[in-house]
């Protein structure tokens, strides 16, 4: 306890964006407080605190008509001990005003306090603590660790005037007592700034894995439906002219479906595994089938699980886009350590590639990695999808050779 509370005292805990910082540290903010000034409003801002220090007032019933000259000065005194009490346990109500309210108050507090010497002489440093508490509990603690020091001091400085020994208890008792309730009000919202972190971060977490999962089903899917769609309409058009072919494309269309549903089911758990030489190999397949020459790469060259699993997703990304946007009859697809293609000699029209969630997700896949994705859609003369590792400029779109979207 005595480091974390050494550690706050020199470097207090910032305060987010919706705290205030001159709120009270005993006033109640949760959801279901109460409107200020009503009965139940003193519960909430801790009025049992207050209540236990006062009971030790009774301890100076005794003394209302000891050494008393007259029967005024016992009635001073009670006069005294009424404000102090009443003043006393009015600090719960207090924690909901502003600071500068709240300041006003403890400091006529403490004259009250100092002005009751006149009927009680030097024992009102008995009383010290009591301002010592409500400087913990309705000053913020970046003010109030000094302005309990500092009250411990002035207690010292009265015990040493007057030559008793009450006032240094009682400064060690402010310490004691104000100093770790403060310190234990400011952990209490640091651990409430620390939970309120702990929910955003889950709920930060669940949008992340959900936007994943959406992200990879359209990967996953988009590929898998655009094939078993080639594939079908091939073995349609193949049953009467050659139906052993239409069998074997059939065939593989029940395999891509069965890949495709053990792929959604990985994704869902996230362990769904991409690799680039595989999405080569399948999208040969595929646009062979649609009836697009495929230019594909003999030999790839070694790569790390993290860049063949992101150069595995644009390749299917963007022979997906091919196969169903670009009217092609060739796709060239091209693959270095920090690079990889897919470049199509189709329509060119950029505005269909836009309007799909897959280019915006390789995108956000490649930003994170510290790479680019380029498309560039010439009218006419086809479309490149272009990925690049080891640079963060943004993703650029461009319709031929001058128009950027």
């Amino acid at each position: 306890m005595a480091r974390p509370l050494l550690s706050a005292f020199f470097r207090p805990a910032p305060f987010d964006a919706g705290e205030d910082p001159d709120a009270a540290p005993s006033a109640y903010c949760g959801s279901d407080a109460v409107r200020p000034w009503t009965p139940r409003r003193g519960p909430q801002n801790l009025l049992w605190i207050y209540v236990f220090g006062i009971l030790f007032l009774v301890l100076v019933i005794p003394g209302f008509t000891d050494n008393a000259a007259s029967g005024w000065v016992a009635l001073g005194r009670g006069v005294a001990v009424g404000l102090i009490a009443g003043g006393y346990l009015l600090a719960p109500w207090m924690a909901d005003t502003s600071l500068v309210v709240r300041w006003s108050y403890v400091l006529g507090f403490a004259a009250v306090m100092v002005a009751s010497s006149a009927v009680w002489s030097w024992t009102f440093v008995n009383w010290g603590v009591y301002v010592a508490v409500l400087f913990a509990t309705l000053i913020p603690w970046r003010m109030s660790r000094f302005a309990i020091l500092i009250c411990s001091a002035l207690l010292l400085l009265a015990a040493w005037i007057s030559g008793t020994w009450p006032g240094v208890y009682t400064a060690l008792i402010s310490l004691a007592v104000a100093f770790p309730a403060a310190g234990g009000l400011e952990s209490s919202r640091v651990s409430r700034k620390l939970r309120r972190a702990e929910e955003r971060v889950s709920v930060l977490a669940v949008a992340a894995e959900r936007e994943r999962i959406g992200r990879d089903l359209h990967d996953i899917l988009g590929h898998s439906l655009t094939a078993i769609s080639i594939k079908a309409s091939l073995a349609a058009r193949l049953v009467q002219p050659d139906p052993t072919q239409a069998e074997a494309e059939i065939r593989e269309v029940e395999a891509i479906a069965r890949q495709a549903l053990a792929d959604v089911r990985a994704t869902a758990s996230g362990l769904a595994k991409v690799r680039v030489a595989t999405e080569i190999a399948s999208a040969r397949s595929v646009l062979l089938a649609a009836g697009i020459e495929a230019d594909t790469p003999t030999a790839i060259e070694p790569l790390s699980d993290e860049v063949s699993e992101l150069f595995g997703y644009v390749v299917r990304e963007g022979v997906t886009n091919v196969v169903r946007h670009a009217g092609a009859s060739r796709c060239t697809i091209r693959l270095r350590s920090e690079e990889v293609s897919v470049v199509d000699d189709g329509s060119g029209e950029a505005g269909q590639l836009a309007r799909g969630h897959g280019l915006g997700g390789l995108s956000e896949r490649l930003a994170r990695a510290g790479g680019t994705l380029e498309v560039v859609a010439t009218p006419g003369a086809g479309t490149l999808v272009r990925a690049r590792l080891g640079s963060r400029r943004s993703t650029t779109m461009t319709d031929g050779v001058g128009a950027r979207r």
